[in-house]
């Protein structure tokens, strides 16, 4: 008998199959390294809360128990021999704290900036933004961190010559913004922000409830007609209207109880009181549950200042930390289902474990994931079936409850 040979093979059945499982394996091992990479990014926003708590700890015992400013103005108090009244200083005061938030360095000379827009001087140093910051500001000076980092400079908008940086060293005036990030290559590691990234711009939505696509020729030029200060639109509060950074390094971003701004800076009334306000961390109370950072996609502040008009400073907090998604049409849905009449406002960024989770640190310096809150009510409560807890308003142990 002749010997038949079989030749070895597979049926078009069984390469489906096995197409079909190395599909599904490629997939799972995706997932996998999907939330590997999100816990990772959520680990090193964790590591960078903890430094940025020990920066704030060291501030304390430098500045008589103060606590970092989440905002500051020191133009209007800055003036020395203000002959005519205008906020604008004859002399250079030693007292400059924030500065320009903008430098510029030529061949020729280096000098700050009259604005902290380097899009638009208005040349109103009020309206421009001089002399004021955030949180991120005076820790970047007084931490030191332009001698624990390096960047590339970048050119200044409009110009061939000049470049604008943060500064480096004590001699910083500012942290480091958007111009670190631009062009997506991300080859600055900012300390002062989160590892990953903004998911939306700011303002986020318009009129209809629409995703935002921000035209970058008004970055810094117009108002943003959705601010409730009228600053100037594309820029992180609290300079601007409101972050146009989606897909680069999220904020943080400070609570408004924690504004060192007089109540004149707050209103814009020259006749009200000018002397700037600190908290100290003896004042605050319960301070393992009073909020300082949370993740944001707007800038480095979040809510209003106390020193502003009572219904002003409750209205403008509760809805920066009410988190509505928009579905478009006539209401809004929340992510959660619930669907509200009222106008967007979060400013909360979900950025973690699939837009689920934010992170939050507290006065004490230990930080919490936060999941699943919709409203202000809901974050605050101290029943723990309709809250968390958390402590963002009225946090001066001297106002009893």
């Amino acid at each position: 008998m002749r010997d038949i040979k079989h030749r070895a093979g597979m049926t078009l059945v069984e390469l489906m199959v096995v197409v079909a499982v190395l599909a599904s394996l490629v997939a799972l091992i995706s997932i996998a390294a999907q939330a590997g990479r999100s816990s990772e990014l959520m680990m090193k926003s964790r590591n960078h809360l903890r430094q940025i708590a020990q920066w704030m700890d060291q501030y304390a015992s430098n500045h008589r128990d103060t606590v970092v400013p989440s905002r500051f103005d020191y133009w209007r108090e800055d003036a020395k021999n203000d002959v005519t009244g205008d906020g604008i200083p004859d002399e250079p005061s030693i007292n400059r704290v924030g500065g320009a938030r903008f430098y510029r360095s030529t061949a020729a000379n280096e000098e700050w900036l009259p604005t902290a827009n380097p899009f638009d001087d208005t040349l109103g140093p009020r309206e421009s933004g001089l002399h004021q910051g955030s949180w991120a500001d005076i820790i970047w000076v007084d931490a030191n961190l332009g001698d624990m980092v390096s960047f590339d400079e970048s050119p200044v908008a409009g110009t061939t010559q000049a470049s604008v940086y943060g500064g480096v060293g004590r001699n910083s005036q500012a942290a480091p913004g958007w111009w670190m990030f631009r062009n997506h290559e991300n080859r600055y590691a900012d300390p002062l922000r989160s590892a990953a990234p903004n998911t939306m711009n700011f303002p986020k939505v318009d009129g209809a409830g629409n995703q935002t696509n921000p035209d970058w020729g008004d970055r810094g030029i117009i108002d943003s007609a959705s601010d409730a200060e009228g600053r100037k639109a594309g820029l992180p509060t609290p300079i601007g209207g409101g972050a146009w950074e989606k897909d680069l390094p999220g904020f943080f971003a400070a609570n408004g109880f924690f504004d060192a701004r007089s109540r004149s800076d707050v209103t814009g009334e020259t006749s009200d009181p000018n002397v700037d306000r600190f908290v100290a961390t003896a004042q605050v109370r319960a301070p393992s549950r009073a909020m300082y950072l949370v993740d944001s996609f707007r800038g480095e502040t979040i809510g209003e200042s106390p020193l502003a008009d009572r219904e002003v400073y409750e209205s403008r907090t509760h809805a920066a930390f009410t988190n509505w998604m928009s579905e478009g049409g006539g209401g809004v849905t929340s992510k959660y289902g619930t669907t509200f009449s009222e106008p967007l406002t979060q400013e909360i960024d979900f950025r973690y474990a699939g837009n689920t989770a934010a992170l939050m640190m507290f006065l004490d310096g230990h930080v919490r994931t936060m999941t699943g809150w919709q409203t202000y009510d809901q974050l605050v409560g101290n029943d723990i079936t309709v809250g968390m807890g958390v402590q963002v308003m009225d946090l001066d142990s001297r106002l009893g409850n």
